[in-house]
């Protein structure tokens, strides 16, 4: 496809408006010539524009991206803006930028292009993206394992175990204790590497690994047949519903849980990697994929942690690309569409940094 040369921006800088000295003297009244205008204000200026090497013909470009533009308005009830006095291509790079103003005010990352395709047709397209900001989203379990052992904490334990559930189950979060996850790989490669340590006798600080590895081995397994276990999901509402916090701490937990249970009940086929394969790269080499950032893990603190948080980075630094979540949409009566975006992403995301920074900072 080939891309209609869009709008130009320039941004100049605008100096404050500095304060003038006081003068002593009466200041002189100062008329104009003449009956002040104010047409200036109510002028609009058209878009600085570079013209490409060939636009498209007038009457077919303007009809194809009316058209494409008709369906973008219904799908999303927007407004646009009256172009019948302007001309070519004046009208359509207005209603671009006006349409671009638009999707900003939703506060996703939403970019809109016109687009040629193989038949010569322009149409409009977006890109909506969620910028993950290369952050390891890694969900410690064993702050809940340790949290559950508590008899005075049991429900708040319970609590965030459907939060778990949810995230194992509908979200698809992997688990690092299944061998299909890339986590497994990263401990058993940990595993290898501190049994060819453990041989060398000036090795220090060998047994506190293999510990941290046991630890992390049996009460994953323990954690994972407790989320594997669907009741959790079923008395998701009744355990909120019963619910009284009296901590700062509870009240974190039954915000985590309330906002966890919407997205199950507002997007309940939706799984975080549904939208992450979208992307198209040049080649396949040096690309982060979603599942290498986005998993349970058995802990985010202590000597085993930081191993494998220090290879994962190590590898990460070798890689160029990332992939995240993105839709592609073009506006045709070809094409099904959906105005939802990546709703259900920008309130995901989110949530997985409140779970953890809830489990890293209990007290």
């Amino acid at each position: 496809m080939q891309t209609i040369q869009t709008v130009r921006g320039i941004r100049r800088k605008h100096k404050q408006a500095s304060r003038c000295a006081g003068s002593k003297k009466e200041p002189k009244q100062l008329r104009s010539a003449r009956t002040p205008a104010d047409g200036f204000l109510k002028h609009c200026f058209l878009p600085l524009f570079e013209k490409g090497k060939k636009l498209p013909e007038q009457f077919e470009a303007e009809k194809d991206f009316f058209d494409s533009l008709d369906v973008l308005s219904r799908l999303y009830g927007f407004q646009t803006v009256d172009v019948t006095n302007k001309s070519y291509p004046y009208n359509i790079l207005l209603v671009h930028a006006d349409i671009q103003k638009q999707f900003h005010k939703s506060g996703q990352d939403i970019e809109l292009k016109i687009l040629i395709d193989n038949d010569g047709i322009v149409k409009l397209t977006t890109k909506h993206c969620y910028n993950t900001g290369n952050t390891l989203y890694y969900i410690p379990v064993l702050p809940l394992y340790r949290l559950l052992q508590n008899r005075k904490q049991k429900q708040t334990a319970e609590l965030l175990l459907s939060v778990f559930t949810y995230l194992y189950h509908i979200a698809g979060i992997p688990y690092y204790r299944e061998d299909s996850s890339c986590l497994f790989y990263h401990y058993e490669c940990m595993e290898e590497w501190i049994i060819d340590e453990l041989e060398d006798e000036d090795y220090k600080g060998g047994n506190s690994m293999v510990a941290e590895l046991n630890t992390a081995s049996y009460y994953g397994d323990v954690m994972h047949r407790k989320m594997y276990n669907p009741y959790h999901l079923n008395i998701f509402e009744k355990r909120i519903e019963n619910y009284n916090p009296n901590t700062v701490f509870e009240k974190d937990c039954l915000s985590v849980a309330k906002k966890a249970f919407l997205l199950f009940q507002q997007y309940p086929g939706c799984t975080i990697f549904e939208n992450t394969s979208n992307q198209e790269f040049e080649n396949d080499q040096g690309i982060i994929r979603a599942e290498q950032y986005i998993s349970f893990i058995a802990d985010t603190d202590g000597a085993l942690y930081e191993s494998i948080e220090r290879v994962i980075n190590d590898e990460f630094n070798e890689c160029s690309e990332i992939e995240e979540p993105v839709i592609l949409q073009i506006y045709d009566v070809q094409n099904k569409l959906t105005d939802k975006g990546l709703d259900f992403e920008y309130r995901l995301f989110p949530l997985l940094n409140e779970v953890c920074t809830l489990l890293n900072n209990m007290p």
